[in-house]
């Protein structure tokens, strides 16, 4: 198995460095063209665009011997993964409220960072709240209603 090898890290280093060798030049040049003439969005979009796929497996094998190395940082975690569906359209709720004109208003008037400070506040938040509502239940609100109508009971 490749994980009792010891390929499984060897494999992971790879991904890790090919992934965040070509993700993040790749986010900064989307980052340097954003509102620039046309073209040169474009070819920030389409740099971004490729490169996606390796950052994003970068982010998941770091994830992944984050939480080897350190269990506690996976088991506080874990509540965002047993509440899933409920944080992903929470946080799709509160990004509106806070980004369109149906709330705050705030897109495009935040730098980056600043952005990125939303996104943990907000993480963080449903994060808290998946913890408190896992105590007295078993699966999310939204996993229990879309058990209640595909089980139908």
């Amino acid at each position: 198995m490749l994980e009792e090898t010891g390929r499984w890290w060897h494999l992971a280093t790879r991904i890790q460095w090919i992934g965040f060798g070509l993700g993040l030049p790749g986010g900064v040049l989307l980052a340097v063209t954003a509102g620039r003439p046309g073209a040169w969005e474009l070819v920030g979009t389409a740099a971004t665009t490729v490169t996606s796929v390796p950052l994003a497996a970068a982010y998941v094998v770091t994830l992944l011997r984050v939480t080897r190395r350190f269990p506690a940082a996976g088991r506080a975690l874990a509540p965002a993964g047993r509440a899933a569906a409920s944080n992903y359209l929470g946080q799709s709720v509160l990004c509106c409220l806070v980004f369109t004109g149906y709330g705050l208003a705030l897109a495009g008037r935040l730098s980056p960072l600043a952005v990125m400070g939303v996104a943990a506040v907000i993480y963080t938040v449903l994060l808290g709240l998946s913890a408190w509502w896992l105590r007295t239940h078993r699966y999310g609100p939204v996993e229990y209603v879309l058990r209640r109508v595909t089980n139908g009971t």
